[in-house]
């Protein structure tokens, strides 16, 4: 288990300022890590606190989130994907692995597609499937209540996180202030995040498009996920030609690094080490 400190910083991009989590060696291996809807870079903190020092880990607020800049625009996946570009190229290493949770996975996929020279792995936790998702009306009706309703809001939160103790007011103090906290991070999103990324991911669909990600790719999926069902996930599976497996946790809901951090590093940490030279095959066969 890491012992290292999280440590806060703001980058600054031609796009956005962002502020981000870091933790590791500064000369370790580098991994990106992006948040779904609804979170900030919070979210990765108790994974953040089983990865080993050697791996030099970032986590940036996304736009409209946490204390990145917040505008009423940009919240396409393929602006935001830009955005990510934005910030690895600042940031400085010239490749990266990438883990993305939720609609963060539209997000790492697009940026995939638009930059995979950056991109050495890609994980995709939970992911929103590769051919998008469409919300109902009433459904984004909702989501834009939630900017008045932190009861309603919570609640939407705790449904995300079912096997997280934090979610009962009776659970461990830490962990009950943890949610809250991250009830408090969702609050104060840009008004436009609210519903513009759900709308965004009705417009977005990169099934065809899949078939170029030779990338070395895997898919965690948790088996109490009530929003991503497993059908959804084994179609971007079976998309990706790079993805090779679909780690499946057992007992743990859509927010693995909050409910399960351990068992998340290991598949990660497993994975990102792994010799890939079978995956240069299928890239020669395929790119």
């Amino acid at each position: 288990m890491s012992m290292g400190a999280i440590r806060h910083h703001t980058l600054a991009t031609t796009r956005l300022n962002f502020h981000y989590r870091l933790h590791g060696d500064a000369d370790g291996l580098p991994m990106l890590l992006l948040h779904g809807s609804f979170a900030t870079g919070r979210w990765w903190e108790p994974f953040f606190a089983i990865l080993p020092d050697e791996i030099c880990a970032a986590a940036p607020d996304l736009r409209g989130c946490g204390a990145s800049d917040k505008p009423d625009y940009g919240y396409d996946i393929e602006d935001q994907a830009e955005d990510i570009a934005a910030f690895v190229q600042v940031w400085g290493p010239s490749e990266v692995d990438l883990v993305a949770h939720a609609s963060g996975g539209a997000i790492a996929v697009e940026f995939a597609l638009r930059h995979p020279h950056l991109l050495r792995t890609l994980t995709l936790v939970d992911t929103v499937p590769v051919e998008g998702v469409y919300t109902p009306l009433e459904v984004l009706r909702l989501l834009d209540e939630m900017r008045y309703n932190r009861d309603l809001l919570a609640q939407a939160l705790a449904t995300l996180m079912p096997t997280y103790p934090g979610i009962d007011a009776s659970g461990p103090v830490d962990q009950v202030a943890f949610f809250q906290q991250l009830v408090t991070d969702a609050q104060a999103m840009a008004p436009a995040a609210f519903s513009a990324v759900a709308t965004a991911l009705g417009r977005w669909n990169r099934f065809a498009d899949a078939r170029r990600l030779t990338l070395p790719t895997l898919l965690v999926w948790g088996d109490q996920d009530i929003l991503v069902d497993r059908d959804a996930t084994t179609r971007t599976l079976v998309a990706i030609p790079g993805a090779a497996n679909l780690e499946v946790l057992r007992n743990t809901g859509h927010s693995p690094m909050i409910e399960a951090p351990v068992a998340l590093g290991e598949r990660i940490i497993d994975f990102i080490t792994d010799d890939f030279d079978t995956f240069d095959s299928v890239r020669s066969q395929t790119g």
